[in-house]
């Protein structure tokens, strides 16, 4: 297959600025400074960009280049991602993208020729294996659908390429992402990088342990309840679910479309911004980003304000409809009760306890409700191998857990009756209480543990929280906040939630508590230097 095309002329250049800089290594004061060695581990977009301007350089001095980027990644993933010596291996990765450098030898040739292509130009990409990519299957990591093949890319993976991101591989997830730990019949479990006894998280595992072992420099997750926020949480790193309706989901495999969200796994918030700027835009094929409410400011990267928690007014969620957020895990306690004392250091002022008792969590029910018929959906539209969710559950391919949730949403599948359009209608009201609640406390946002523990064994699923932000289809970024006092230890998030399309007011938030605390810290895999 030919390498994809490099188009120069993009609607996200406004953005290219705030991603890339000046285009000259010149200071302040209009001297050159001297160029620093480009560190791949850790590298964030920003140190990206300045390799290709020259301000940081490869081994031999020179700027950095995308083929040269892409190798010393893959070579991370060859070496790291099933190495036995730590343990379980991680196996984060499924596939990897068999047209890389042709599309990395692209971006160099549009890089040489006009400059970088976008704001996001040779940033690799992770992606969880739900997102439909044209150059490559998409198997939502099941061997049920070995050699998926889609007719084309995601809208937000299209959108990632226009901004000039590379697309390096596909991680692993539970399998249809039908499970808070990640498991599949492909690569059986994801181990934890800190601990690959420990589980990484679901249903978003992968794309979580390859950027915390840096494998990749950002990632995309998808969250119908947890999924992009438990395994941030459970990695060290920064989770984005946004509003329903402000990422496209035309192209993702589905589990439930009234709560899917597609969204960034990065390791700073930043890049986080960044690339929603890039993932997210109305989509005509898909009638969630068509509300004539929805709200998208022209970049969120505007937002970012290390002094952004002063004078906010901040809930500490203790309850829920009766369901306790914080449990009584003394790690997970001392980590937020930490938390809160360094949003108050920060300015906040603190509101605590919130309790919500007349909340009704809607998101399991809904999940077993719709699966079947939405992925008979997504499987009509192309020549899949199975016509069907009827035919994934009789190919007998399906991990054994999974098989079991996938026969149940057969047995009680049902998107048209008058009970499952009350439950849609209650779900609603649940929203609007919520954010009246919100409004009646004067508050900007809530904050609370995504998990009540911190990472278990696979088939020892943790305890989330994930329910409140799915079943309103409201908006959470969760951010390090730290790390439990076992050995290894391992770490813990706090999640930041707030009103529908107010994205911006999270990621200032985020962003204040994410410089002033610094909790990011990678694992210790066999030949990187001490973290």
């Amino acid at each position: 297959m030919p390498s994809r095309p490099i188009c120069l002329c993009l609607p996200l250049c406004s953005l290219l600025l705030a991603a890339c800089g000046p285009s000259s290594p010149a200071g302040e004061s209009g001297t050159a400074s001297e160029p620093v060695p480009f560190e791949l581990l850790e590298a964030r977009i920003e140190d990206i960009q300045a390799a290709w301007r020259g301000d940081q350089v490869d081994a031999d001095g020179e700027p950095l280049r995308c083929v040269e980027l892409a190798e010393r990644y893959l070579q991370r993933i060859e070496t790291l991602d099933n190495h036995v010596d730590t343990g379980l291996p991680i196996n984060s990765m499924v596939s990897l993208n068999p047209q890389w450098q042709a599309q990395a030898e692209a971006l160099d040739h549009a890089y040489a020729a006009t400059g970088p292509v976008g704001p996001l130009h040779c940033v690799p990409v992770i992606l969880k294996d739900l997102y439909d990519t044209d150059d490559f299957p998409t198997t939502a990591s099941s061997l049920a659908l070995a050699g998926s093949q889609p007719p084309d890319d995601a809208f937000t993976v299209a959108r990632l390429r226009a901004a000039g991101a590379l697309i390096l591989g596909k991680a692993g997830m539970s399998e249809y992402a039908y499970w808070t730990q990640s498991f599949n019949s492909v690569s059986q479990r994801i181990g934890l990088p800190y601990d690959t006894s420990l589980d990484a998280g679901g249903s978003s595992g992968g794309t979580a342990a390859a950027i915390a072992a840096n494998f990749g420099a950002i990632g995309t997750g998808s969250d119908t309840c947890a999924s992009i926020r438990l395994p941030p949480a459970n990695n060290s790193l920064v989770g984005v679910r946004s509003t329903v309706g402000l990422v496209s989901q035309d192209g993702l495999v589905p589990l439930s479309h009234t709560m899917d969200v597609g969204g960034p796994i990065t390791r700073s918030v930043r890049d986080a911004a960044l690339m929603l700027d890039a993932m997210a835009g109305a989509d005509p094929a898909d009638p969630r980003t068509q509300v004539p409410d929805r709200y998208q400011p022209a970049s969120y990267v505007d937002a970012l304000d290390a002094q952004g928690l002063a004078g906010r007014r901040i809930g500490v969620l203790r309850s829920y409809g009766g369901t306790d957020a914080f449990g009584d895990d003394a790690d997970i306690n001392a980590v937020m009760d930490q938390a809160l004392a360094d949003l108050a250091a920060l300015g906040a002022e603190i509101v605590d306890p919130v309790e919500l008792p007349d909340f009704v969590d809607i998101s399991k029910t809904l999940i077993v409700q719709e699966f079947a018929d939405h992925l008979d959906e997504y499987l009509a539209s192309f020549d899949a191998p199975r016509a069907n969710t009827e035919e994934v559950f009789a190919s007998g391919l399906v991990h054994p857990f999974i098989e079991a949730l996938v026969g149940a949403s057969l047995l009680l599948r049902d998107t048209s009756s008058t009970r499952y359009q009350d439950l849609l209608a209650q779900r609603e009201a649940v929203r609007v209480y919520v954010e009246g609640q919100l409004d009646s406390l004067g508050l900007d946002a809530l904050v609370y543990p995504p998990v009540q523990n911190a990472a278990q064994p696979t088939g020892q699923a943790q305890t989330d929280n994930c329910a409140f932000g799915s079943t309103t289809a409201m908006p959470s970024i969760v951010v390090p906040a730290g790390f439990t006092g076992d050995t290894p230890a391992r770490p813990v998030g706090i999640e930041f939630f707030g009103r529908r399309w107010d994205e911006s007011t999270l990621f200032t938030l985020a962003y204040a508590y994410e410089q002033a605390t610094l909790h990011r810290r990678r694992p210790a895999l066999p030949g990187d230097p001490p973290p």
